[in-house]
């Protein structure tokens, strides 16, 4: 049976196939997401915003199936790889530019970065020995020492300080983790790709205990970011182990770590506001009077919330009317705190509306500490306003809609945007069922 070889890192790429290639890496996103909205019958604008963030652009799209963001994702992701691929080649051929290389899988920054690889020419090289096959345990040491600090000093800055969670925390903070670990560990004696991998893993993973034994991060957060980063960071350890084989340019690899904090200042300053409305249908065996009586109950929301419930999500408990007509307030309890609601439509039996005025915490860190410096909690997925639609039905019953609009701030924007709709999808369906009950066991008693 024939070995499946992928190509390496430690080849090198001419300027000419380079300029060939790269645009057709770099485009790619654009033609997938290009596709998707015009197979929508949605007219494309190509705009600057969807030259430099194609994927923000489809997300932004009303009614997105889960479908098209997973194509247009996973293609994004093969994209970038086979770009840092080839990036490196180039750099490699060069002797130079290894931190344009990791620059390049990042979005806005990547088209730059791309041009000015393609018109480097080559430097003199001063290589050094190639390492042998081997093993040293001090360089390996360092090499997770190296990425564990670079994922603590990642999240502080771009998390505490720049209240950025986007593409470069994400994917390009791991995969220069593995660059680093991946160079340093091999840079004398050369271990094994799988030796590698595993040592960059390692790496991850007890950066990723450092967070939460520093109360940066919680544990769902983590692991939910989990696939994603170890992707990144495997591909990033090949490419430092590549680095490392050809004997050149390390150091200047390793320095590309310093570009971070200008990426997290950039996101920053370009945060991304995903809408996301999300609906809901039942049909109650009960009149609309009974379930706008259910509606406006202050009894708990009965049922466990299940998944949500488990991962620390917010969910909802109870609420309270404070008076009554538009403009009353509605508190709505969550696991997490309260949230303070003005009511905008009220028709008795028919539609009640209201805006979130102020909310509690979106979830509540696994950690084990009190209280946990994630930022991400708090403003990064927020309802903006919330509905309900009663509607007789001719058998007598009620048919109830909920209709809820909520805004998510956090990149890649179409890896988190399914995490989010699963999460409101099962709380709305728990509101539902509880509605429902409470309906028909009310319209049973008055009989």
């Amino acid at each position: 049976m024939p070995i499946v070889r992928f190509p390496s890192f430690t080849g090198t790429m001419r300027p000419g196939p380079y300029a060939l290639t790269a645009p057709l890496l770099l485009l790619t996103p654009h033609l997938v997401v290009g596709l998707l909205i015009v197979a929508r019958g949605t007219p494309l604008i190509a705009d600057v915003s969807f030259w430099l963030l194609p994927l923000r652009r489809l997300a932004m799209s009303p009614g997105l199936p889960a479908g098209d963001a997973a194509l247009a994702f996973t293609a994004s992701l093969v994209a970038a790889a086979g770009l840092a691929l080839t990036s490196f080649r180039r750099a490699n051929w060069s002797g130079a530019g290894y931190a344009l290389a990791a620059a390049a899988i990042v979005p806005a920054v990547q088209i730059a970065a791309a041009v000015i690889l393609a018109l480097l020419p080559r430097f003199e090289r001063q290589d050094g020995l190639a390492p042998v096959p081997g093993a040293s345990i001090a360089h390996m040491v360092q090499g997770v020492l190296a990425g564990v600090a670079i994922i603590v000093a990642a999240v502080l800055v771009s998390a505490l300080t720049l209240g950025s969670y986007g593409w470069s925390l994400f994917v390009a903070t791991p995969f220069l983790v593995g660059i680093t670990t991946g160079y340093l560990a091999n840079r004398r004696l050369l271990l094994s790709g799988r030796a590698t991998a595993r040592l960059v893993l390692a790496a991850a993973a007890l950066g990723t205990v450092a967070l939460v034994m520093l109360a940066l991060e919680g544990l769902v957060c983590i692991l939910l970011a989990a696939p994603l980063g170890a992707i990144a960071a495997l591909i990033g350890g090949a490419a430092g182990r590549a680095v490392a084989k050809v004997a050149h340019g390390g150091g200047r690899t390793v320095a590309s770590v310093a570009f971070l904090p200008a990426l997290f200042a950039l996101e920053a300053a370009v945060p991304p506001a995903l809408p996301i409305a999300a609906h809901g249908s039942i049909e109650i065996a009960a009149p609309p009077a009974a379930a706008w009586a259910a509606l406006t109950d202050e009894r708990a929301i009965s049922g466990h919330p299940g998944l949500v419930g488990m991962a620390g999500l917010a969910y909802p408990i109870r609420s309270q009317l404070l008076g009554q007509g538009v403009g009353a307030i509605r508190l709505g309890e969550f696991s997490t705190g309260t949230a303070r609601e003005r009511v905008t439509e009220w028709e008795p039996e028919h539609r009640l509306a209201f805006a979130v005025l102020a909310q509690p915490p979106a979830m509540e860190e696994m950690s084990p500490y009190r209280r946990v410096h994630s930022p991400h909690v708090q403003g990064y997925f927020e309802t903006s306003t919330t509905g309900f639609t009663l509607t007789s039905l001719p058998n007598g019953h009620t048919r109830l809609d909920i209709e809820a609009r909520h805004v998510l701030r956090v990149e890649p924007v179409l890896y988190w945007e399914p995490l989010a709709r699963l999460a409101i999808r099962m709380n709305l369906s728990r509101v539902l069922g509880d509605l429902k009950q409470k309906a028909e066991r009310a319209g049973v008693d008055s009989r």
